[in-house]
């Protein structure tokens, strides 16, 4: 009973200290309020994949009303600048060489008779794709505002050809195709990895360095204990950036969760486990803060390459999928994401659960056991 009340003294103890250590820091309490503030309101619009400000060359041999409509159909939709219309292709390949322009229209001679008598459209498209992302999106683009002219002409209506499927999609869980919904999740996803991934390594490194680890070695404080209650405070901080996020989320864009909040705040309470294990594990073996930081960083970025956030895991090769299975934050991204935007339930997701509880049960037990109370 005794060693019970002293263990549980010892653990107070242990917390007020760090909180101390925590909000004495000059600059770690500013870095907690910015960093998530910083994200949601300037990342959503720059890690964007709608492409824009393509450049678009038009080359008019048709020089009709029909034409014009279409070159406004393409420059209304917000995409594209127009650089010029000319009449010579050559001319066109020649400013597509220099980069002037992304892609090329080309509309033939024919164009205006084929729509009014036979309901086809004459016209050519070439895309630079030095970078293939923004090329292949370009194409999209220009083929959609194509689609969307031939079904709003008076001049006819364009028929699919005879035996041909025709296809029609639907968004269910982000209708309009905003990017900032999708990228909402992830970048709470990244912050709170980020925070709870190099705080709690640094926090170690940093004791070491100025050698007041040494006094805490000396006491009869299990190191599991120790471990735990360096990373008690890390989880309020993962709480309050996942809760800042949110709000910022509704107050900023107008996105709602469409699931349980609860179901967020577990699969956060899981992903600590992960990343504030991680940073203690890691200065376990670190001598200085520059260690600690190199490695942290290599592991947060080869977590954020692989874990689905920018690019599906569905395309990756074999190999690399099966890595993904050892990210924890392939797990937390796709719970995120599935809980935000489709309004999962944890029953709906609960691989992703016990994915992030094996991995964070095995950084614990690692950390704790390769902390060494003597050198």
């Amino acid at each position: 009973m005794k060693t019970g009340i002293k263990t549980l003294e010892s653990v107070v103890f242990l917390l007020e200290k760090e909180f101390k250590q925590f909000f004495r820091d000059p600059g770690l309490p500013k870095m907690v309020i910015m960093f998530p503030v910083l994200m949601m309101l300037v990342f959503p619009y720059a890690v964007s994949m709608d492409i824009k400000n393509i450049n678009l060359a038009v080359v008019d041999n048709c020089r009709s009303t029909e034409s014009d409509e279409l070159v406004k159909n393409c420059t209304s939709s917000g995409y594209f600048n127009l650089v010029t219309i000319c009449d010579d292709p050559s001319e066109a390949m020649v400013m597509m060489e220099k980069n002037d322009v992304d892609a090329i229209l080309t509309i033939n001679p024919d164009f205006s008779r084929n729509l009014v008598k036979e309901g086809t459209m004459s016209l050519g498209i070439n895309i630079n794709t030095v970078n293939g992302t923004k090329g292949n999106i370009g194409a999209g683009y220009l083929n959609s505002c194509m689609m969307k002219f031939a079904s709003s002409s008076d001049s006819a209506s364009v028929e699919p050809v005879s035996g041909s499927i025709v296809t029609s999609t639907k968004y269910y869980y982000n209708p309009y195709m905003d990017y900032k919904v999708f990228m909402v999740p992830a970048l709470i996803v990244i912050a709170i990895t980020m925070i709870t991934g190099f705080f709690p390594a640094l926090n170690i490194v940093s004791e070491k360095e100025r050698g007041t680890i040494e006094q805490i070695n000396v006491t009869p404080v299990k190191k599991s204990a120790f471990i735990i209650c360096k990373l008690i405070p890390y989880w309020l901080v993962a709480f309050f950036i996942l809760t800042a996020c949110l709000l910022i989320a509704k107050v900023v864009f107008g996105y709602r969760c469409a699931g349980d909040l609860s179901a967020l705040y577990l699969f956060t309470t899981l992903h600590i486990i992960v990343t504030a294990g991680l940073g203690p594990l890691i200065s376990n073996y670190s001598e200085n803060a520059q260690q600690s930081m190199f490695i942290t960083w290599f592991f947060m970025m080869i977590f954020m390459l692989v874990s689905g956030i920018f690019t599906p895991i569905s395309s990756m090769p074999a190999w690399a999928r099966a890595i993904t299975y050892f990210n924890p934050m392939r797990y937390y991204a796709d719970a995120m994401r599935s809980v935000f935007l489709k309004g999962s339930t944890v029953i709906d997701v609960w691989y992703d659960a016990a994915g992030l509880a094996v991995i964070g049960a095995s950084m614990l037990i690692a950390a704790i056991r390769g902390y060494r109370k003597t050198t």
